[in-house]
């Protein structure tokens, strides 16, 4: 009896991976999404660039939101009526809780709500109204609300009176921005909305715009073509008074003094134009973008002083290094100016899941750590699902949103995917056979078999 019983519990462990491979695997359906909205996006670089200050003067954003998520447990939105970019607005907390150890937690931004689902829900961030920054760049914040749960998140802002390039001949005056990003899952399907304005625009007190609008719509659902429409809209255009139109090509004014209207933006170094709506949508998912007006306004600098590196030469043995040279300011700049810009990208695609008995079921993680990510058939991520639009002109790439961090059990079964379990359970299971086995082949080469130890 106690041989058979030994035996039965070797062939159990031997047939363990091929039990496993047997049970009945459930395949549910994943979602992912990001979107990204500005209203307004200046840069202003210096051509050639002198120096790395030079190369990258200015470049901020008035009316910004953007969202991520995915049904793996990702949901995330922001919004700041002006920003001016990651490095400036999360740096600082970077830097203190992963290089160094900092005094004193850096302050928050104030101008930015950030919600994710389940750390802070809502967020909101007020302003009080007034102008802020100064020379080439003033804008009027208003307010951000942010907005994140399981299912869906959301992210709105506006600003008031904006201020651009003041002083040079390609001058911007926007009367009021804003910017939203709405993310919203059902059972087996997604929807996005994401949308830029801008209104009373004046361009070097010669071209005036009503308003000017970009926006995207996309809905997947599994089984079914993706819906994507981006859009753009520029109406009420006036030059000097004259109505006009703007395309890819420029700025078109009729009549006998549309030339010379035309001739005076080329003098003044101003360009105008639109860029247009793009997208590139496969079975599982879809990728949009929309860029409403591009202006390019190329500003001379002279007679600024030259800024030598204050930096005392390296000591021996590091004099080798050569020394940063300063900053020469003079020479060309180019502003760069976008109004109405949005872009969005989606994917739908089946993610393998098994069971652990009492842990429940466990999905595949995603490369990035949060999440999941579409297997088998349907792509790894919405950058292979929607590849092609990375090619095209204008195409808006994702935004970078900060997942949540997982912790605990979910965090340890994150580290692995399905196939790297199912190969784990099968090693445990093989290295129990071999150590039965072994165990076995030792006692009989101690003792012998059990029919010579009762002879004996």
């Amino acid at each position: 009896m106690i041989r058979a019983g030994r035996f039965a519990v070797a062939a159990l462990l031997a047939l363990g991976p091929v039990l496993a491979a047997a049970l009945p695997a459930s395949a549910d359906a994943f979602l992912q999404a990001q979107t990204t909205a500005t209203a307004v996006h200046v840069t202003v670089t210096q051509q050639p660039a002198s120096s790395i200050i030079t190369a990258s003067l200015l470049d901020d954003a008035v009316a910004y939101a953007a969202s991520d998520f995915d049904t793996g447990g990702s949901s995330e939105a922001l919004a700041a009526p002006a920003f001016p970019g990651r490095l400036v607005v999360q740096g600082p907390q970077l830097l203190c809780s992963e290089l160094f150890s900092c005094p004193a937690t850096p302050p928050s931004y104030p101008l930015l709500a950030d919600a994710s689902y389940p750390r802070r829900q809502h967020d909101t961030a007020t302003a009080s109204g007034s102008a802020t920054g100064s020379g080439p760049f003033v804008v009027t914040p208003v307010q951000a609300e942010a907005t994140a749960t399981a299912d869906t998140n959301s992210g709105t802002t506006t600003g008031g009176r904006t201020s651009l390039l003041a002083g040079t001949p390609g001058a911007l005056s926007i009367g009021a921005s804003s910017a939203a990003s709405t993310v919203t899952s059902a059972t087996g399907s997604l929807r996005l909305r994401v949308e830029s304005s801008v209104s009373n625009v004046s361009i070097g007190g010669l071209v005036a715009i009503g308003s000017v609008v970009a926006r995207d719509d996309i809905v997947i659902s599994a089984g079914k073509k993706p819906v994507d429409t981006p859009t753009i809209t520029v109406s009420d255009v006036t030059v000097a008074g004259q109505k006009a139109s703007i395309d890819d090509r420029g700025v078109h004014v009729p009549g006998g003094d549309g030339p010379s209207l035309s001739h005076q933006l080329d003098q003044a170094g101003v360009s105008v134009r639109t860029v247009g709506a793009h997208r590139a949508d496969t079975a599982t998912g879809a990728r949009g973008d929309a860029t409403a007006l591009e202006i390019d306004v190329q500003v001379p600098v002279s007679g600024v002083p030259y800024v030598p590196n204050p930096l005392p030469q390296l000591p021996p043995p590091f004099d080798q290094v050569p020394q940063l040279p300063g900053v020469n300011a003079n020479g060309t700049y180019v502003a760069h100016v976008t109004l109405g810009a949005v872009g969005a990208a989606a994917g739908i695609g089946e993610e393998p899941s098994f069971d652990l008995g009492s842990f429940g079921t466990v999905p595949t993680p995603s490369a990035g750590g949060s999440g999941g990510s579409s297997t088998g058939a349907a792509p790894t991520s919405l950058g292979q699902q929607v590849g092609g639009a990375r090619g095209q002109a204008g195409a808006v790439p994702p935004p970078q949103v900060a997942a949540p961090r997982a912790s605990g059990l979910r965090g340890i079964l994150d580290g692995f995917t399905s196939g790297q379990l199912e190969t784990l359970y099968a090693v445990v299971t093989l290295g129990a056979v071999v150590l039965f086995v072994g165990w076995r082949g030792a006692a009989v080469l101690r003792h012998g078999p059990p029919g010579a130890r009762r002879r004996r």
